[in-house]
């Protein structure tokens, strides 16, 4: 009788996310943990690993997702542009700016092959500490010269801030919407709004589903506009619809099951997978509650996790030719942790402090 009145227990999504007591932090701590397990296995030589591929594709796809989830709220409750960008430039370039600098320096001082005339002297050099400081989309480096030569993925220093420029991109669409809305009427939620981001959400990701169940799919920029489009006002346009989203432990349930059923059909598999996957995120988001939200005293560490992880990775690779996959993520992931921890009290929460009382 317990299991099945769980089963029926359902909430509205306007009920819970009118507060800020959620699992978000939680959760984000978790995709970005499973970006370091998959680099892990492919930084160790494990390249080729299909299951790795997967896992970090499926964890930045759910970054961005929560991310469109949450800034559609604060955009909409704050209703006000100008801190709107503040905010995610006080959330973005800090910590950024301070990795940057500081994979240039270690791999000029300590790790690149080159001397540091030498390093210095190379265009790509600047590249990397320019373009990863502006995030413009198509001029992300994530090279530098004379770096990790010998490692399985030669050269690649910090490969995960190709995704940030797609962020930044996200972010500025919409606000292209707000902006839109706002000359067309006079508050933010109103019919074009909504009807833009439901459309985009819904175009998006039809295309990006039609691509990804293909055996080649295209993986180039305008792909990946694509895929994070569709990740992103997915997101958003859960928000936007949250008076009509229950989240149920039954429709969790039955999406399961759909899913694994579908396990060997891969173009159904993939199709459930990813039209469950925002409604599952904030099911997990909202409905587990308790001990659980105990983690949100500790702060947000999954940004750090994210933009600091892969160059300590590489650099063990680098050290430690014979290193596994599983000492690889153990003690890759302690460290990234006292990075993320240092970057989140010393960096991040300080900048963060100075915006004007924005919803995160």
């Amino acid at each position: 009788m317990v299991a099945i009145h769980m089963l029926r227990h359902s909430m509205s999504l306007a009920t819970v996310s009118r507060g800020r007591d959620n699992n978000f932090n939680l959760l984000r701590f978790g995709a970005a943990s499973a970006v370091i397990l998959s680099h892990s296995v492919l930084l160790s030589g494990n390249i080729h690993s299909s299951i790795a591929w997967a896992l970090g594709y499926v964890a930045v796809n759910c970054f961005f997702i929560i991310s469109g989830f949450l800034l559609c709220r604060s955009l909409t409750l704050r209703n006000n542009l100008r801190h709107y960008f503040i905010s995610r430039c006080l959330r973005i370039y800090p910590a950024l700016g301070v990795t940057v600098l500081l994979c240039v320096l270690i791999s000029a001082t300590i790790l690149s092959e080159l001397d540091i005339f030498e390093f210095f002297r190379e265009s790509q050099t600047w590249r990397f500490l320019l373009n990863n400081s502006l995030l413009v989309v198509g001029q992300v480096e994530v090279y530098l010269p004379g770096m990790f030569t010998t490692n399985p993925i030669p050269g690649q220093v910090n490969a995960p801030l190709w995704t940030l420029q797609y962020e930044i991109l996200m972010y500025f669409w919409l606000a292209a919407i707000y902006l839109f809305e706002r000359l067309t009427a006079p508050l933010f939620i109103g019919t074009i709004s909504t009807f833009l981001i439901i459309m985009l959400a819904v175009a998006s990701m039809i295309i990006y589903l039609a691509n990804i169940s293909q055996p080649q799919p295209d993986t180039g920029i305008a792909a990946n506009v694509v895929r994070f489009t569709a990740m992103f006002f997915t997101g958003a346009g859960f928000y936007l619809l949250r008076n009509r989203v229950r989240l149920s432990t039954f429709i969790v349930a039955s999406l399961f099951i759909l899913i694994f059923i579908s396990y060997g059909i891969r173009p159904l598999f993939i199709t459930l997978t990813y039209l469950s996957l925002t409604y599952l995120l904030l099911y997990l988001a909202y409905v587990p509650s308790g001990r659980v939200r105990l983690f949100n005293r500790l702060g947000d560490y999954s940004y750090g996790l994210y933009i600091f992880a892969y160059p300590i990775q590489q650099t063990l690779v680098y050290t430690w030719p014979n290193i596994g996959p599983v000492t690889l993520f153990v003690s890759s992931l302690l460290l990234a942790l006292f990075f993320a921890m240092a970057s989140w009290h010393l960096i991040e929460k300080p900048c963060l402090s100075l915006k004007p009382g924005l919803p995160q």
